[in-house]
């Protein structure tokens, strides 16, 4: 076990100017999707960040607030009228009831309403395949020196008002690829005047938007910027050399601290800010640290144990921890008290990120069902206790028997392999899905402080079931694979991915995929890694079409990497001793040679036990995959809900 004592820095108090913060954590700003109908602050959203106040971070940081209502977007939360003031005062409330301090960033998103549209605003008339500037493939109107003063001081006037509504401070948005960003970017700043040219002139836009929240909030009041301490992916990008002259700038503007973040494009997407390597943004921190006296916070998948490192060798100030918090809002709390085993991990998944903008419905985790649920998902005690039967030791199964046994029923969980975690076993194989598996060692770990009774290697079936006299019983035995009608598919040669990421088989060194799914793109990724040669054979015109867009993104780069060849747009029509026969639209015909054919077309329900079930028993409910093939998420928010309500 880990002490206090060995995070002395982490917990040791600071400043930011004034404020006065308990230790050196911050929750960065993240959008949550949470704000309730024209940007109000509702309970939910209070819920969310309450909870992480009280799990102990020092600093919360609210996600993009704009502004002003001219440049607000839809359901984005704003400081541009004086009516949502009400609303942040709740959740400064709550945020300050558990010794946090609260921060709001201010930003500017780039697009603005005028005349009743939408319309993008830009420091220069182009486009940007890599930015959000021309986005819309229209050229963006280029903000003339007054409309760039006006929005100066909508800043200003933001910052005020959140003074005014008891907020800690302020933090502009500077970072990633938003307004003001892009003036101090050369690949979207093509200004001739004194917004563009020189670095003190890119600059210029965001050292006006500090002097003027400065002389708004007095001289006294935390007000900084986050910033790309570099470019990545970008032919004109910001540099760090760019930075360190940027940031005394800022600092003689009136800066209090700076939020040193990065910005990525294209296939360097997952550098930054969605960083996959704990710390990858570190170094731009330090740099900046040698050419400002002012704190600087350091961000990029950072942990408790890294970033105690990070303070001690001096490298930032202060730790944002975005996801891990996310995924576990006790995590400082609880690396407070050593208990690091405790912490739920983050498994780098993105559906924080991906799911608020691809679904509208608001934040959620894969590996905490609770989170952005804070408040209907509280556990209580049951009101009468059950006697309760899970039969499958999945993600779905794990949370259902974890949550009846906290709620006080009498818990069986029925397995039928020997060891907890079902698919996800295989599921941790791939490249990039290693952060998995430590999650299956929490889950366990967590089932086994409570009272529930695990039977491994236990092949349920009615009869064994009806034996435990269970008033309650929920089926998550998860999917299984589909087999597609094919001419050929009996064949020795044929296999199903998930056969081959358990081990069970044997592949040759030729590798035709049938199904270019995210399970056939990721066991293409595993067998190249291997020094398989594989071609992936998808019906659909697209790869991984079934993938959010940044992991995809990782996924398809990976594969492309490795020379995996991709046959989109074709049907498989045979497996014979060659290969596979394909044909197109036109009815071309081509043999793709392989030894080992691999089924991954997907995975379909598998109820027969629910149904068998029926009527002999009290309570059934089949939930997760083998109701309904889905993703980590629905499985843990299945296996929870359904706990809860038993």
């Amino acid at each position: 076990m880990v002490s206090k004592g060995q995070f002395t820095k982490l917990f040791e108090p600071t400043r930011i100017g004034p404020m006065q913060l308990k230790n050196r954590i911050v929750l960065p700003p993240m959008g949550t999707g949470s704000a309730e109908d024209e940007g109000y602050v509702g309970q939910r959203m209070i819920d969310y960040y309450e909870a992480r106040a009280k799990g102990g971070a020092g600093l919360i940081i609210i996600e993009v607030t704009a502004p002003d209502l001219q440049c607000k977007g839809p359901r984005q939360l704003t400081l541009g009228d004086d009516r949502y003031v009400p609303g942040w005062q709740d959740l400064i409330a709550a945020i300050h009831q558990h010794g946090a301090k609260i921060a709001v960033q201010l930003q500017h998103s780039g697009w603005e309403i005028r005349d009743g549209q939408r319309v993008q605003v830009a420091p220069s008339a182009i486009t940007s395949p890599t930015r959000v500037v021309g986005v819309s493939g229209a050229l963006p109107h280029e903000l003339t020196t007054g409309e760039i003063g006006e929005i100066v001081q909508w800043f200003a006037t933001a910052a005020k008002r959140a003074k005014e509504a008891g907020f800690d401070g302020v933090e502009i948005h500077g970072a990633h690829q938003y307004l003001v960003a892009s003036f101090l970017s050369s690949e979207t700043n093509m200004r001739h005047d004194g917004y563009g040219g020189s670095v003190e002139n890119k600059a210029r836009f965001l050292v006006e938007i500090l002097q003027a929240a400065r002389q708004a909030v007095g001289p006294d009041y935390p007000v900084w910027p986050r910033l790309n301490g570099q470019e990545y992916g970008l032919e004109n990008g910001v540099t760090i050399e760019e930075t360190r002259q940027v940031v005394p700038l800022l600092e003689k503007a009136g800066a209090s601290a700076v939020h040193i973040s990065g910005y990525a494009a294209g296939s360097e997407v997952t550098k930054a800010p969605i960083t996959d390597t704990p710390g990858f943004l570190v170094p731009l921190a330090e740099e900046v640290k040698k050419v400002t006296t002012i704190p600087v916070i350091a961000v990029g998948r950072l942990d408790p144990e890294l970033g105690e490192k990070v303070l001690e060798e001096g490298k930032a100030d202060l730790i944002a921890i975005g996801r891990r918090l996310i995924a576990d809002p006790e995590l400082p709390n609880k690396a407070a008290e050593g208990r690091l085993d405790d912490i739920i991990p983050c498994t780098g998944c993105m559906e924080c990120i991906e799911r608020p903008q691809l679904s509208g419905r608001g934040i959620a985790c894969a590996v905490n069902a609770v989170t952005g649920r804070e408040r209907e998902y509280r556990i209580q005690p049951a009101e009468k206790a059950k006697r309760v039967v899970v039969v499958g030791g999945g993600p779905a199964g794990i949370e259902t028997a974890m949550v009846a046994a906290l709620r006080g029923h009498q818990t069986w969980l029925l397995e039928k392999d020997s060891r907890l975690g079902g698919l996800l076993n295989i599921a941790s194989l791939p490249p990039h899905k290693g952060d998995i598996l430590p999650w299956v060692n929490y889950l366990v770990r967590e089932l086994g402080k409570t009272r529930a009774e695990i039977k491994l290697n236990t092949e349920a079936t009615p009869e064994l079931i009806q034996g435990y006299n269970p008033d309650a019983v929920v089926i998550a035995v998860g999917s299984i694979p589909v087999i597609p009608d094919i001419t050929g598919i009996e064949r020795p040669n044929v296999v199903t991915a998930q056969d081959v990421l358990y081990g069970k088989v044997e592949v040759a060194s030729n590798v035709a995929i049938i199904g270019g799914g995210m399970v056939g793109c990721e066991t293409a990724h595993y067998l190249t890694e291997q020094g398989k040669r594989v071609t992936i054979i998808e019906v659909l015109k697209r790869m991984a079409n079934d993938m959010a867009p940044m992991a995809r993104r990782r996924l398809m780069d990976g594969l492309r990497r490795n020379l995996v060849r991709l046959f989109n747009d074709v049907k498989c029509e045979e497996i014979t001793a060659e290969g596979v026969v394909v044909s197109t639209d036109g009815g071309q015909r081509e043999t793709i040679e392989a030894e080992t054919v691999i089924l991954a077309v997907g995975y379909q329900e598998n109820s027969s036990l629910f149904k068998l079930l029926q009527g002999r028993v009290p309570e059934v409910y089949c939930i997760g995959d083998a109701a309904q093939p889905q993703r980590i998420r629905e499985a843990v928010n299945d296996g929870y809900r359904t706990g809860l309500s038993l």
